[in-house]
C-alpha cells in the first residue's frame, strides 16, 4: 500500500540531490556527515515527544489490546462468523476516534463541513485498516502483526496514491496493492505461525482457515 510513498519519498530524494549537485556541491565525508547527524537529530527528536510516543507505542499497543485481542476472541466466542468478527470490530475501532472531530474542527477555523470531510476520510482509512488488522490477528493467532502494521501505518500517515510530479507514483501504487493483494494470504498462512491447527479454542479464528 506504501510503495507509492516510498516512490514519492525516493523521487524527492533524487531531486535533492540533483539541486545540490547542479548548485556546485559534492558528495563529500562533511557531506556525509551532515546528512547522518540529521538523522541522528530526527531520531532524537522523535524519541523525545511525548506525541510521537503516544502515536507510535502507546496508541498502536492499547487499541490492539482492545479492540483486537479483547473483542475478537469474545466476538468469535460469541458465536459470531470469522468475517463477520473481521468486519465488525473495525466499526467500533473507527467510531472510536470520532474525538479527534473537535481537534479538526479547530484546524479547518471552525468548519464544521470540512472538519466532518477530513474526519469522515479518516474514519474510513481507520475501517479498511482496522479491518486488516483484525484479519492478521485471526489469520496468524498473534497480536504482534496487527501491532507491527498498527505502529507502521500511524508511522507512514495515509498512503500516496497519485502525485502530479510524476506518473511513476500511481504506478508504484498499482504494483504494491497487486503484490500486497497476491501475497496476503501465503504469508499469512496459520501453519507459519502455530504449531498445530486441531483441537482449538473458540477465539482460534485460524483455525477455520486451516
Amino acid at each position: 500500500m506504501y510503495s507509492g510513498s516510498f516512490a514519492l519519498k525516493l523521487l524527492s530524494m533524487i531531486q535533492a540531490s540533483n539541486e545540490y549537485l547542479n548548485s556546485g556541491g559534492t558528495v563529500s565525508v562533511v557531506c556525509i556527515k551532515t546528512i547522518l547527524w540529521k538523522i541522528v537529530d530526527w531520531v532524537v527528536s522523535v524519541t523525545s515527544s511525548i506525541s510521537s510516543w503516544r502515536n507510535y507505542f502507546v496508541a498502536p499497543l492499547t487499541e490492539e489490546l482492545v479492540f483486537r485481542a479483547c473483542m475478537i476472541p469474545l466476538l468469535l466466542c460469541g458465536g459470531f462468523s470469522t468475517y463477520t468478527a473481521i468486519f465488525l470490530c473495525p466499526i467500533f475501532f473507527s467510531l472510536a476516534h470520532l474525538n479527534h472531530l473537535l481537534e479538526v474542527y479547530a484546524q479547518q477555523n471552525f468548519s464544521l463541513v470540512k472538519a466532518c470531510l477530513v474526519v469522515g476520510l479518516q474514519l474510513g482509512y481507520t475501517v479498511i485498516f482496522g479491518a486488516y488488522a483484525s484479519f492478521l490477528l485471526v489469520r496468524t493467532g498473534h497480536l504482534t502483526a496487527p501491532l507491527v502494521a498498527h505502529i507502521f501505518c500511524n508511522f507512514m500517515g495515509l498512503p500516496v496514491i497519485f502525485s502530479r510530479r510524476s506518473g511513476i507514483v500511481i504506478v508504484a501504487f498499482a504494483l504494491g496493492m497487486l503484490s500486497f493483494l497476491w501475497m496476503l494470504f501465503p504469508l499469512t498462512a496459520p501453519q507459519l505461525y502455530n504449531t498445530t491447527t486441531e483441537k482449538c479454542s473458540c477465539w482460534h479464528g485460524y483455525c477455520n482457515w486451516s
